[in-house]
């Protein structure tokens, strides 16, 4: 499945663009009744432009409105990035040109209302067009005052707040492009977790494969129709059961070898049925009848039965391990990946780590993710789902330069 992370982008700046156009629609509606309060000579305004600038006013705040509508604007999925921020740039246009008409329409009352495009400039847009909408602002704001001809210290205290907000409004700038950074990145990591499922999804064709070669299975003694009966038919969860089978033989053995004494008999006898019952679930007819012995004898206190059967049980284990072994190598199979070093992890634990790092990155720990991603990368388990994670750790240093 491939994510267009632009799409978030635009999503998120579509999100702003309406929000503009509400409050742009919503002033203009306060102009109106301004200008009609005006008209009917219900409040007085002193400069009688007002008259005729205020619908000009109304019109230049409601245009991007029906832009939007006339084109469709409206669906990041069907528009295109450049349409996007086109409209971005219009209704950003449109406020500071309102804004510059109403300040020399109105002087000295409307200086406020110049935080407006900075505030609709901050969301979710570049850093770069927040500075240039302040810049703008500044510019209109002392043109305007220019125009109008009204003293400078009457403006200065305008100018002064507008020029101490310009700070916050970057830093607002700043904490929403991290946060579409963190969106991108949990996309990304969501990727790579579902790339990492399908890895073990296989293709019709290899079920097949195995269940060809699981007659060498049932040629070495195996019950294998028992054994496919209990999973319910599932190859793969049984092909995974024989890689965990074969990976902890050996520790397990050893463990079982060395409880072998008068004082750990009845812990011997706890541990050998688990033997039984996994041999059991692999099919492991000969194995599992020898286990059960062991258990009966091991709960009865018989120290000695057990001694001398011992050989017995290890032969029989130690030849399942290496018919399963024959039949693993036929498959390509393997439990584990190797870095350049030679050293190994088994995929259970690659998983586990890799799971440590989707959660840390859920909680925004990004230090944490990235140590434990770049440790992950050391071991080529599947090349789509290394990009994918070499994708996130260049997300993730981004956001650490932020």
């Amino acid at each position: 499945m491939e994510f267009d992370y632009n799409h978030i982008f635009l999503d998120n700046r579509q999100l702003t663009n309406k929000a503009a156009m509400i409050w742009c629609n919503i002033i203009a509606a306060i102009f109106g009744i301004v200008w009609v309060l005006y008209l009917l000579q219900i409040v007085n305004i002193a400069n009688p432009m007002f008259a005729y600038l205020a619908p000009v006013c109304v019109i230049l705040l409601v245009l991007p409105t029906v832009l939007h509508k006339i084109f469709s604007l409206s669906d990041a999925s069907k528009v295109s990035e450049k349409h996007t921020f086109i409209l971005a740039l219009f209704i950003l246009g449109c406020c500071l040109l309102t804004t510059f008409i109403a300040s020399c329409c109105l002087s000295s009352y409307i200086m406020a209302a110049w935080l407006l495009p900075l505030v609709i400039a901050c969301q979710y847009y570049s850093k770069k067009t927040t500075a240039i909408v302040y810049a703008m602002g500044l510019l209109g704001m002392l043109a305007a005052t220019f125009i109008t001809g009204a003293p400078v210290t009457e403006a200065l205290p305008y100018i002064m707040i507008y020029c101490a907000f310009f700070p916050l409004f970057m830093m607002i700038t700043k904490r929403t492009s991290l946060l579409l950074k963190k969106q991108k990145l949990s996309i990304m990591a969501l990727q790579a977790k579902q790339n990492l499922d399908n890895m073990h999804e296989f293709p019709d064709t290899f079920l097949t494969d195995c269940k060809i070669k699981m007659h060498y299975l049932a040629k070495n003694g195996i019950d294998i129709d028992a054994a496919l009966e209990k999973m319910g038919g599932n190859v793969e969860k049984y092909n995974d059961f024989v890689l965990t089978f074969l990976g902890e033989s050996n520790r397990k053995e050893d463990e079982l070898f060395s409880l072998l004494t008068p004082d750990t008999i009845l812990q011997y006898g706890a541990k050998v049925r688990s033997l039984r019952i996994k041999a059991n679930a692999l099919g492991l007819t000969q194995l599992t009848d020898t286990a059960f012995f062991h258990e009966i004898e091991a709960y009865a206190n018989s120290f000695e039965v057990v001694r001398l059967n011992w050989e017995k049980l290890s032969f029989e284990w130690d030849e399942a391990c290496e018919v399963f072994t024959a039949y693993i190598r036929s498959l390509g199979l393997k439990n584990h990946a190797t870095d350049e070093n030679g050293n190994q992890i088994t995929f259970k634990e690659w998983g586990e780590h890799l799971q440590e790092a989707f959660d840390a990155l859920e909680i925004y720990d990004t230090k944490r993710a990235r140590s434990i991603l770049n440790e992950l990368l050391r071991y080529q388990i599947d090349s789509d789902i290394t990009k994918n994670l070499q994708s996130i750790v260049a997300n993730i240093d981004e956001i650490l330069k932020a």
